[in-house]
């Protein structure tokens, strides 16, 4: 007889309730294709998967798993939201640099530090994504 699986209430985990293992995983190189282990040359199946990261966990992450071996795969456009996730996550972490916001009377002004505008000479477009109402991340493009 199988054990019922323990629901978890994932809206009001608490850190110590996260049990997942330490993952590394392969990326799939194309999307949406079926996908087979390098190892076993079977055909995966789609599954969900926790994936842990220091003290952070992303829960029902779409994946796939062999059959026979049990590696864990990643599409590349899971691979690179999951990435990003992490990152975005361990920003406090990362040292910044305080900056003042000047206005204008119609736009909101903000001059990037010396340190970080010697690797921007050439570039002179950036994209701003919001993260939540009081964060936003500026990606030079």
């Amino acid at each position: 007889m199988k054990a019922k699986k323990k629901e978890i209430d994932y809206e009001n985990i608490r850190p110590e309730e996260l049990t997942g293992e330490e993952a590394t995983l392969e990326v799939q190189l194309e999307p949406g294709a079926p996908a087979y282990c390098t190892d076993c040359r079977v055909k995966m199946e789609p599954v969900k998967i926790d994936i842990k990261r220091g003290n952070i966990m992303i829960m029902n992450v779409n994946a796939y798993r062999c059959p026979k071996c049990g590696k864990e795969l990643l599409d590349v456009e899971t691979a690179s939201r999951i990435e990003r996730e992490f990152a975005l996550r361990h920003t406090e972490e990362i040292k910044g640099y305080e900056v003042k916001i000047s206005s204008d009377g119609r736009n909101y002004l903000i001059r990037f530090p010396k340190e970080l505008s010697k690797t921007l000479e050439t570039k002179k477009i950036a994209k701003i994504l919001p993260i939540d109402a009081d964060e936003f991340v500026v990606k030079v493009i």
